[in-house]
């Protein structure tokens, strides 16, 4: 829960209001929906950040606004989790993730995709990436487009963008990855930056 004196916002604390005072913002906290521990603390949500009270992330979230950690303000949707659509909820925005298209493994919750994002599911981002909104992380959501390839048009798909990636025109290293260009961004391909760039 959060609030400035100045402004005289609330926050949520053991389903009551109470009045909070920082000057960083009106930062309130609450406890993940799929949390199932038995931090009282946690669980009753109150004024500040997560990290403000030395709280895990991966079970507590934060919010921004006056008692925004009550929770009737939990957003529902829906994101696809393999074929079937799964019930979702969340107070802060309408997250999904899904496997990247070059993933080759075979971890199944990547595969099938879910609720949230992927540093919630603990994903790496260089596999695992997020799309805002209903049923964003769909196979019909992916967008189909092209960049150059060792000088050649090649087919890409991506639900994240129309992203591609080539050496930097100073480049004069020999990189063989980095200097073909290719589908997807500098970040996903694991070149560096000061090498690498990318373009839409």
């Amino acid at each position: 829960a959060v609030v400035s004196t100045q402004s005289g916002h609330y926050g949520r604390e053991d389903d009551k209001a109470v009045n909070c005072t920082i000057t960083t913002g009106e930062n309130c906290f609450r406890a993940r929906s799929d949390y199932a521990g038995n931090d009282e603390a946690l669980k009753s949500g109150g004024c500040g950040t997560c990290a403000e009270k030395k709280l895990n992330t991966a079970e507590c979230q934060d919010c921004k606004g006056n008692l925004c950690n009550v929770v009737d303000k939990k957003t529902t949707y829906q994101c696809y989790q393999g074929d079937e659509k799964a019930d979702c909820t969340s107070n802060t925005e309408e997250n999904c993730f899904r496997a990247r298209t070059n993933y080759t493994g075979n971890e199944d919750k990547l595969t099938e995709g879910g609720c949230g994002t992927c540093t919630e599911a603990n994903f790496n981002t260089s596999i695992c990436e997020d799309c805002k909104g209903d049923l964003c992380n769909g196979a019909d959501n992916k967008t189909t487009y092209q960049c150059y390839q060792d000088d050649k048009a090649v087919n890409c798909t991506s639900t994240t963008g129309e992203n591609c990636f080539r050496a930097r025109s100073d480049y004069a290293g020999n990189d063989e990855a980095l200097k073909s260009g290719g589908c997807g961004t500098c970040a996903e391909k694991k070149l560096n930056t000061a090498e690498c760039q990318d373009c839409k």
